[in-house]
């Protein structure tokens, strides 16, 4: 080699085509993730976008709570079942026991001999007045009722009096033989034959004071007292029995002869323009003893 030239220092550079691939597929699988990547949150942000656009306007904190969802869910439950209760307690039975309050007691459904309430309590000595003083018994609620129905009558200046309380089975008995051998077979129409009476239910009384001489009679009817008791007894859960009109299926008009069947009761056959047997009957509380 001459002395004016110089030596070469270019290397030669050889490219390994394999790597050279797996170069490029794996710069190409890092842009495929890259992409996936942003997709998925654009979606999630478009996803965010439609929620907010549906649900209501309540902070993120609110809508965290899962608990407040099932607590309104408990409520609602918990409304309906107390209504679907409620409407159970409305709904004819088809029966009734002998001391439920409503029980039907008529012509065509009666009492067993033995019956007898096991709450009955003195008028008397409950401070309720009666016809000369006498002994009579009362179921303990219906008297309760009955004590506060007379001393509000008693508060407006009119006087009540009670004539006849709890009968039992003989004592129906005995007081429908003795009308039965004065007016005969008329009988049936004032007085019920035993087993069949209200009073042994212990929540019917009859009532009278000096303006109807102190007797059981239609007079009564036509006294300012009987008046205040057809326009106040419901509040106190008491019915007329026996009203003007009915359908003759029971006994003749009794101004007198007032039956406890409970205050809401009271109110809803107000309320229904039923007669008290219609609306027993529509109840279903035949006896059930």
């Amino acid at each position: 080699m001459g002395p004016g030239r110089k030596k070469s220092s270019a290397k030669i550079v050889f490219i390994d085509p394999v790597k050279q691939r797996r170069q490029r597929l794996v710069g190409g699988a890092l842009i495929l993730v890259c992409l996936f990547g942003l997709g998925y949150s654009l979606v999630g942000i478009g996803q965010d976008g439609i929620a907010s656009a549906i649900l209501p306007s309540v902070p993120a904190a609110e809508r965290s709570r899962p608990s407040d969802n099932k607590d309104s869910v408990a409520g609602e439950e918990e409304d309906l079942t107390a209504q679907k209760a409620k409407e159970e307690t409305r709904r004819p039975t088809g029966a009734a026991t002998c001391d439920d309050v409503r029980v039907l007691v008529d012509r065509s459904h009666t009492l067993p001999t033995d019956y007898a309430p096991k709450d009955l309590i003195s008028l008397p000595a409950y401070g309720v007045p009666t016809l000369g003083g006498r002994e009579m018994l009362l179921r303990r609620e219906a008297a309760e009722h009955l004590k506060s129905m007379m001393a509000a009558a008693a508060a407006d200046g009119e006087e009540l009096v009670v004539a006849s309380a709890f009968r039992s089975y003989a004592q129906q008995q005995a007081s429908h033989a003795r009308l039965k051998s004065i007016y005969g077979s008329g009988a049936d129409t004032m007085s019920a034959t035993p087993g069949h009476s209200q009073h042994q239910l212990g929540t019917a009384v009859d009532f009278t004071n000096a303006a109807a001489s102190y007797q059981i009679r239609r007079r009564f009817g036509r006294t300012s007292a009987s008046g205040w008791l057809q326009t106040h007894a419901t509040e106190y859960g008491f019915v007329l029995a026996y009203p003007p009109g009915h359908d003759g299926t029971v006994y003749n008009f009794e101004p007198w002869h007032y039956r406890y069947i409970g205050v809401e009761n009271a109110g809803r056959l107000e309320q229904s323009g039923l007669t008290p047997q219609e609306f027993l009957v529509r109840e279903g509380v035949t006896p059930d003893c």
